[in-house]
């Protein structure tokens, strides 16, 4: 993928910008790295590959992209999903060590890029955009953290409801009566982000539409009742 050229941008004043949403961080973060050029990729593109020597550094405008890893006896796991305001390919850029998993756009996704050695030389000068990026990689700390809890400890329904509140969330419909989504993944990757079988998803969705919290329709989850939906509090 080629690298959008990139002039010795600087840090913009964001002093009073929110961190509230991931959304508004996306906004901050197109002021700290300057004006990018923006590109729009279909979904199923790969943004890089794991192992991969990190060559850029791509922050999510808009859709969601997954993070997958495959091991040597050719099994592949879907790690987590990823949501508008996130950077990708963050952590091989600062430690220049081989991406340990591929990104693939999960939908539709506009997407701002730079290269890992521009990306660093700005790092290195703006105290700001250190602070930024600690806190981004501190989220991204507590939220796996928070994950693993959740699939080693949490009912399999809990988790699944924990999904679809966050991706209502996303579309800013979490607390909205019979807002529609659809998953961002495929039936069996939605599954094994979940840690279950796909049956059991099936099985799952049905015992949500049973106790009218969701329905469903044309490939649409319709949820009735987004307050009965299962959600952790973000920290």
């Amino acid at each position: 993928m080629p690298s959008v050229p990139f002039s010795g941008s600087r840090i913009k004043d964001f002093g009073n910008a929110s961190h509230e949403t991931e959304a508004v961080c996306s906004e901050v973060l197109t002021n700290v790295v300057g004006c990018l050029a923006s590109h729009v990729y279909p979904a199923g593109v790969e943004i890089f590959r794991q192992d991969a020597r990190p060559g850029h550094v791509y922050f999510i405008e808009t859709g969601l992209a997954k993070l997958t890893r495959y091991e040597e006896n050719g099994n592949e796991f879907i790690l987590d999903i990823r949501f508008p305001g996130s950077l990708l390919g963050l952590e091989a850029a600062i430690r220049n060590k081989a991406h340990p998993f591929s990104a693939v756009t999960a939908t539709s996704c506009k997407l701002m890029h730079l290269s890992a050695s521009n990306f660093l030389d700005l790092l290195s000068t703006e105290v700001a955009l250190g602070s930024f990026i600690q806190d981004t990689l501190s989220d991204e700390v507590l939220n796996q953290a928070a994950r693993m809890s959740e699939i080693a400890c949490l009912p399999a329904r809990q988790r699944l409801e924990q999904l679809l509140w966050k991706v209502g969330e996303q579309l800013g419909e979490s607390k909205t009566t019979n807002f529609k989504v659809q998953l961002p993944l495929k039936h069996w990757e939605a599954a094994q982000l979940l840690a279950i079988t796909p049956t059991y998803l099936s099985r799952l969705l049905a015992e949500l539409e049973s106790d009218e919290i969701i329905s469903r329709m044309n490939g649409w989850i319709i949820v009735r009742k987004p307050a009965s939906l299962w959600h952790r509090v973000d920290y």
